[in-house]
């Protein structure tokens, strides 16, 4: 039975699995380098499900609602792990392969919308990002859905407004998690310019409801309202756009590049690309529209507009998956429609296969989530690892007062000299600190991302497990959890 014949929700559920099941092959765990965005947003995590709420400049982004606080909600109910923390992120991302279905039905089809809602199912990109507590994540997701219900306000004629409202407020949603959310708005007014005035109206009341909602819950709180209103525009660092700006550092140079590296996650995106426009343009398609002008306006955002205050990691790029997705299915609709699919999941599998993290995730997460279990069971007290992975996650998930959250800055905003210096951990933690708790020892896989001088503080701390001061009080698996002899 071939895949029209059978029901949207079977072929859309099959899709979802196979959506989850390339999400959970590329897990590696979260990312837990000095200074990086996980680990802060981990902290701010852990505060909240401690019922700390978020505050100082350090905490600014305590303010993402949307990606935050359910996360924190997740750490009460079932403590805090690698694989806990990415619940919420999976989930969101998952939701994206239905968003992209139902865009490409109401657009084109079912069949439009089962290889859109495919590609985005296994695009290696999407796969990478789908399980780690970042934007990139859960912001696509909830921006389509947004689209979505402002096409369907433009065509809907007496439920104009609910689905006006609806595309307003999950766009205050996404914007509760990303507050660059917004750029996507030129592209809601054209997918909804059939409910006129009213339904616009009615978009900005919804658009509104979850930036009141956060004032007001900040005001209570933390006696700051405007905090989640313009914490990021007082945060951030900007810079010269025409001094930003580099024809090696644009995106079209990394597609470019990476286009036929098979351990890329944009490996064959620019030929795909390529060959979407031309058959796109030849055969001028008008359903092609919406999902071009939003790729246009997405990619001009994220080459140009990008160059006031952020970096151009490769990440930011899922932002464009699902209006390319659309595209593609587009330009393939007809007999060999499923050809499109199957070469991303190809291009999926090569990606996946280089993955060097997915090796350690048995150690850097699934091991280490046991150790923080057995340690929340002993009394409370510091704890240390010569691993830095392991003693960033293990202070951050076995946490019962408030964390202390570093203030960074940015490497891209810095002088090499200065970018050098941030590397550095001061102070370095040292087995002294730890004498009213525990060392932990186990596998130890040294990263990029460790602070520069790591290991200054590792070797103090071999030196102490080596030592016949120490009494080791639980093991798991092959870690032991150490303390001083009293």
């Amino acid at each position: 039975m071939s895949a029209a014949r059978l029901p949207a929700r079977i072929v859309v559920g099959a899709t979802l699995l196979i959506g989850l099941a390339a999400r959970i092959a590329a897990y590696t765990g979260q990312s837990f380098s000095w200074g990086s965005d996980e680990s802060r947003f981990l902290g701010v995590v852990q505060n909240l499900a401690n019922g700390y709420f978020p505050s100082g400049d350090a905490e600014w982004f305590g303010s993402r609602i949307g990606l935050l606080w359910p996360v924190a909600g997740l750490f009460r109910l079932f403590h805090a792990s690698d694989a806990v923390a990415a619940l919420w992120p999976l989930a969101v991302s998952l939701t994206g392969v239905a968003a992209a279905y139902l865009l490409g039905r109401d657009l084109a089809g079912r069949r439009v919308g089962y290889v859109a809602a495919a590609l985005v199912a296994v695009a290696p990109l999407e796969a990478l990002v789908g399980t780690r507590l970042r934007p990139d994540a859960i912001v696509p997701s909830v921006l389509a859905f947004s689209v979505w219900c402002a096409l369907r306000a433009g065509r809907s004629g007496r439920s104009e407004l609910r689905w006006a409202f609806a595309a307003g407020l999950l766009l205050g949603i996404a914007w509760s998690v990303r507050e660059n959310a917004l750029v996507v708005v030129p592209i809601l007014v054209i997918a909804g310019w059939g409910a006129r005035r009213r339904g616009l109206v009615a978009g900005v009341v919804g658009a509104a409801v979850v930036p009141a909602g956060a004032a007001l819950l900040f005001a209570i709180g933390a006696g700051d309202p405007s905090r989640p209103l313009i914490g990021a525009g007082t945060e951030g660092a900007f810079r010269n756009p025409v001094d930003a700006f580099s024809l090696t550092d644009t995106y079209a140079a990394a597609i470019t590049r990476d286009t036929f590296d098979p351990g890329s996650p944009l490996f064959l995106l620019a030929l795909t690309l390529i060959g979407t426009v031309g058959v796109t343009l030849y055969a001028r398609d008008r359903r092609a529209l919406l999902p071009g002008v939003w790729l246009l306006w997405t990619a001009m955002y994220l080459e140009f507009g990008t160059l006031f205050n952020l970096a151009k990691p490769v990440r930011y790029l899922t932002l464009c998956t699902i209006p390319c997705a659309l595209l593609v299915a587009l330009a393939v609709d007809g007999r060999y429609a499923a050809l499109a699919p199957a070469g991303v999941a190809i291009a999926a599998i090569c990606a996946l296969w280089y993955l060097p993290g997915r090796v350690l995730r048995a150690d850097d997460s699934t091991l280490v989530a046991r150790v923080a279990d057995r340690l929340r069971s002993l009394p409370e007290g510091p704890v240390l690892a010569e691993s830095y992975t392991w003693y960033a996650k293990l202070t951050t998930y076995t946490a019962r007062r408030r964390l202390a959250i570093p203030k960074v800055q940015d490497p891209e905003f810095l002088s090499p000299v200065d970018a050098r210096r941030t590397r550095l951990l001061v102070p370095l933690p040292s087995p002294a600190d730890s004498r009213a708790g525990y060392i932990v020892s186990g596998p130890i896989h040294p990263r990029a991302g460790w602070p520069s001088n790591w290991d200054q503080a590792r070797a103090r701390i071999a030196a102490a497990v080596a030592s016949k001061q120490l009494e080791v009080v639980a093991t798991v698996g092959p870690a032991m959890i150490w303390r001083w002899r009293r």
